[in-house]
């Protein structure tokens, strides 16, 4: 088993808890910052990963005593410190500006990671107002243009970009935007690969950007994670991932936060 080059790419990347903080975190790990509170000096650590932080039971020693080993060491992973990160928004502001905005880390420790983080800006992102909250409208100034149908082709061809640039074996897609509405499900639309293909090629008002996304992703061989609590899998979804092989996964990761 060997470790890949592994990247994320994610849809909202400049999203206030999720991937400015992750992106933040991994930063702050991997060139090993330190920064002042009132309660002293702080050193990053990756505390609450299940792979980083965690251990398995492998049984007893020979005098009864139980053997833990990091859950890390069992298989050659990959170091969360040599994750490329990625990724769309429909806000242009980089990474390091959204840092600010969001009020998650230090101060001294932003002072650290903004030379960093505002090199990372989003790239466009689809914007259909009809499946998130109103007010993410004024925001909205980082959108893709044209058909469902350019909108998902300019999706893969930014993954493929990314993956070649950084000379990725593997990328991995996340939804970590707004949460949508729910889309409807019905035969002719999206009960099937080839509908909600020929849906995507129609510009059908009811195939989410969440499932662009998903179905971009599947065809560039990208496992997608879903990580709000939409129905973005639609049995159309499923299908195509079945048809090529691709992990998809997730209902909701950060609604909970």
């Amino acid at each position: 088993i060997s470790v890949v080059c592994f990247s994320v790419l994610s849809s909202g990347i400049n999203a206030e808890y999720g991937d400015t903080t992750v992106t933040g975190g991994i930063l702050a790990n991997k060139f090993n910052m330190t920064w002042m509170t009132k309660d002293g000096e702080k050193k990053p650590n990756y505390f609450g990963s299940i792979t980083q932080a965690g251990t398995v039971g492998l049984g007893s020693g020979a005098r009864g005593e139980e053997i833990h080993v990091p859950f890390n060491n069992l298989i050659p992973m990959v170091n969360p410190n040599d994750i490329e990160v990625d990724g769309w928004d429909i806000s242009s502001m980089n990474l390091a500006d959204a840092m600010e905005r969001a009020r998650v880390f230090e101060y001294s420790l932003q002072k650290q990671l903004r030379p960093y983080m505002e090199k990372i800006v989003p790239r466009p992102s689809i914007y259909c107002p009809d499946f998130i909250a109103a007010n993410q409208e004024e925001r909205a100034d980082n959108v893709l243009r044209g058909s469902k149908q350019n909108m998902m082709t300019q999706i893969r061809e930014d993954i493929r970009d990314f993956k070649e640039k950084k000379k990725l074996d593997k990328v991995i897609v996340l939804w970590t935007a707004n949460t949508e509405r729910f889309a409807d499900v019905k035969p002719g639309l999206n009960t099937t690969a080839e509908e909600l293909i020929n849906s995507i090629n129609n510009n059908e008002d009811e195939v989410s950007p969440s499932t662009i996304f998903a179905v971009a992703s599947i065809l560039e061989g990208c496992t997608y994670i879903n990580g709000s609590p939409q129905n973005t899998f639609v049995p159309g979804v499923v299908e195509l991932a079945e048809m090529e092989g691709v992990y998809i996964a997730g209902d909701d990761f950060k609604s909970g936060q």
